[in-house]
């Protein structure tokens, strides 16, 4: 017979709350207990799992709860999962995990529609993120819920969503409020959950925790290296990536040439540039400092669009262009004897770096 499923069970699905947080602080489950005792054993591979499931599918699976003990396995996980992605300390799984978790929970606030408790938790997640909203003509037909916020509240949360529907002028705006539809203000919430989760990690883990685990994150790590090598990062040094701008195709090098001078380059060209550095290995925060130089540098639009290109915001995480493209759009300033053998930057690149260790 089933167990009857408790509170536990609603909030393992959004374990970023601060309900969750008490609950867990209520089980009195120490942070010994969860790195090592053998009765959260299933917590910590779930917390794994969770992390895996990120990296390989870009959401994380909510399960089908059908116990209190399974939900309370389920909560546990999500601070092991930090855990896990705060040892490993890459800025890439970061974001990857961050924005994961805030699309489950969201998928799961679209399908509770209809159910009783549906319009409590977009309230409870309202008041948790200091959204000020007013919902309109409730009822048990949530799908038509309409939902007034402060156009405030409205900007903060959809500056980084660049779909026209998106902007301010393409919605009505009535006495500084805006009106939204439940599955709008749902994604709104997405947003809202993302930065919650990312702007805590990675979190300040003692060195002997991290050697603790280091079964865990060690599987983790061949996961997120698999996921580098299929997006085109083979072949370079695992765990140390290598940077020689010596080995740079003429194109890119010519880019990054105009970028220092403050040369305005065209899209296309930043956009080669940016996906080819990612590729290497640079970091957001290295390729955003490149563009500083630029006349029209705007900080935070510059960093939605290198976040973009690394998979940050979506789930295609891109290559730099082909030696063709770059012709195509007019970024081809000429070849040497490399270009020659290659039709890819970056397989100039692994060239040009291979013929310089043998000399």
């Amino acid at each position: 017979m089933e167990e009857v499923v408790k509170e536990e069970t609603r909030i393992c699905f959004y374990p970023f709350l601060s309900a969750a947080s008490r609950y867990v602080e209520e089980f009195g489950v120490t942070l010994e207990d969860l790195i090592s005792s053998a009765v959260f054993e299933r917590a910590r591979l779930r917390g794994k799992e969770r992390v895996i499931e990120a990296i390989k599918d870009g959401e994380v699976r909510k399960p089908v709860i059908i116990s209190n003990a399974q939900a309370e396995m389920e909560l546990l996980s999500y601070p092991f999962a930090r855990i896990l992605v705060s040892c490993i300390g890459d800025e890439y799984l970061v974001r990857r995990y961050a924005l994961s978790e805030a699309k489950a929970a969201h998928e799961e606030l679209l399908a509770s529609t209809g159910s009783s408790s549906d319009t409590d938790i977009i309230y409870e997640m309202s008041e948790e993120f200091g959204i000020r909203v007013d919902f309109i003509g409730l009822s048990h037909e949530h799908a038509q819920m309409k939902v007034q916020m402060s156009f405030v509240d409205y900007l903060r949360f959809t500056s980084n969503l660049r779909d026209k529907r998106w902007k301010l002028v393409n919605r009505g705006l009535e006495k500084g409020r805006v009106k939204l539809g439940r599955s709008e203000f749902v994604r709104i919430i997405q947003e809202a959950i993302y930065e919650r989760i990312k702007k805590d990690l990675p979190l300040d883990v003692p060195a002997d925790i991290c050697e603790a685990i280091s079964g865990y994150t060690g599987d983790i790590k061949k996961e997120l290296e698999e996921k580098r090598k299929k997006f085109g990062d083979a072949d370079f040094e695992s765990g140390s990536v290598v940077k020689d701008p010596s080995c740079f195709p003429p194109c890119i090098s010519y880019i990054l040439s105009n970028l220092k001078e403050g040369v305005n380059v065209p899209h296309s060209a930043r956009f080669a540039v940016t996906a080819f550095l990612l590729n290497l290995g640079l970091t957001e925060d290295e390729i955003i400092e490149i563009y500083k130089n630029s006349p029209d540098f705007d900080e935070d639009r510059t960093r939605y669009q290198v976040e973009h290109i690394a998979g940050f915001k979506g789930t295609v995480r891109y290559i730099a262009p082909s030696c063709g493209t770059m012709r195509t759009y007019g970024n081809c300033i000429g070849n040497d004897e490399i270009c020659e053998k290659i039709s890819h930057p970056l397989s100039y690149y692994k060239l040009k770096l291979k013929r310089k260790k043998k000399k």
